[in-house]
């Protein structure tokens, strides 16, 4: 009997003094991973401008001792496309926008994120007059990739999430499928390359403002035909509109004038 009480409390003294774990089930499941990044700002700017890349992280766990220890985001820009073309940005990528760190990539660390807690993260990029670009009439877009990584609180085990610019396109097509008879995402393989879930990629534009003056031009050549076509038709109806005709006479007789200073200085000169 004292053999089997001093057992028990053997027993009792490991599971006390064990650390608390605060493991999640598939902690990169669609239910959290769908809910971490969010409200991302993402314009679209002219060659040589900088803007900023903005987007809120938020710890979505329902579970109170699953807060987010060490987190790392990284931002990458990746790739370049427009209709005509697609480029990855690599170290063969001229002139590519940057981060106020001077590469296309940057990371992000926090020393935690309470149960609920969001952070906006708001990271400066800058473009030059030469980086790839579309033309007036084509957007070129910039994607931004996006990795998160962090530990829950007394778990060593690290939980890491990527979107899709992370991955090859062979292990994007063997991890993800849109087939009916398969799932939408194969979880096994996917573990297998390190990866507890997927989060979603992000982008910003690149183009050429269009330059106001030809519009400028069309709306005054419209401005004046117009004003012509009623000139003719109330001169070519004497009487229907006198106030209108009484006015484009004084108007033609100023023309005459001034062309008459014309043709005298012409002379002259």
């Amino acid at each position: 009997m004292r053999r089997f009480l001093a057992a028990i409390s053997l027993c009792l003294l490991v599971v006390l003094q064990s650390p608390v774990s605060a493991d999640i089930a598939s902690p990169g499941s669609p239910r959290y991973a769908n809910n971490m990044f969010s409200d991302f700002v993402t314009p679209t700017i002219a060659p040589g401008d900088s803007l900023t890349f903005e987007f809120n992280l938020t710890n979505p766990y329902d579970d109170p001792s699953a807060e987010m220890h060490n987190v790392t985001v990284t931002v990458g820009i990746y790739r370049y496309a427009t209709q005509e073309e697609v480029r990855d940005v690599d170290d063969d990528f001229d002139n590519p926008p940057l981060f106020d760190n001077g590469s296309p990539e940057r990371v992000v660390e926090l020393e935690a994120l309470e149960l609920g807690e969001t952070e906006r993260i708001a990271l400066d990029i800058s473009t030059k007059r030469s980086t790839p670009h579309g033309s007036y009439f084509m957007q070129s877009t910039y994607f931004v990739r996006l990795s998160l990584e962090f530990n829950f609180e007394a778990n060593n085990t690290t939980v890491a999430l990527k979107s899709k610019g992370f991955f090859t396109d062979e292990q994007w097509s063997e991890m993800v499928s849109f087939s009916p008879e398969d799932s939408i995402v194969n979880v096994t393989y996917m573990n297998e390359l390190g990866v507890d879930g997927l989060i979603p990629d992000s982008s910003f534009g690149l183009k050429i403002p269009i330059p106001r003056w030809p519009l400028a031009l069309l709306v005054a050549g419209c401005g004046g035909t117009a004003f012509l076509a009623l000139y003719y038709f109330v001169l070519d109806n004497p009487g229907r509109y006198p106030g209108l005709e009484k006015r484009f006479y004084q108007l033609r007789g100023k023309l005459s004038k001034f062309r008459s200073k014309l043709e005298n200085f012409r002379r002259k000169g």
